[in-house]
């Protein structure tokens, strides 16, 4: 149990990052064996939820980088070529962090159909020596 969370959540602090299943069935939580396994099978496309700055100074390999904040309720998607079919791991900084989690939300809003948070993110990922890159990935 992260009883950080736990206490941030008893305080207030983010209680519109937590997802309810009957109005997000489409977003599923993952763990980090999950997320490497989605990565080595090349299964799912992962988008990294955080400010380019934090992107550009590293990130999983091959992710797309739709920064949470920077789109502000709205997804300008066409330009990604991204299917609402794909399946997408959406990450950010760590467990403390909710940019993931809202980014999904407005990703499931936009008829994406399989969208799953990894709570690990950027520091599980890259403290476990998993694939990481600095170059821009984006197509």
């Amino acid at each position: 149990m992260n009883f950080s969370l736990l206490k941030k959540y008893l305080r207030g602090e983010f209680v519109q990052g937590f997802v309810s299943s009957e109005e997000y069935p489409r977003i599923s939580f993952i763990t980090l064996t999950e997320a490497e396994d989605l990565f080595v099978t090349q299964e799912a496309l992962f988008i990294d939820s955080r400010e380019k700055e934090a992107f550009v100074s590293g990130h999983i390999l091959g992710a797309l980088n739709i920064p949470y904040e920077e789109e502000d309720g709205k997804l300008e998607l066409d330009s990604l070529n991204i299917s609402s079919q794909n399946t997408l791991v959406v990450y950010c900084d760590g467990s403390e962090c909710q940019s993931s989690i809202l980014l999904a939300k407005l990703l499931h809003e936009h008829g994406f159909e399989d969208i799953r948070v990894f709570l690990g993110g950027w520091r599980e990922w890259s403290e476990m020596g998993l694939p990481v890159t600095e170059e821009n990935d984006q197509k």
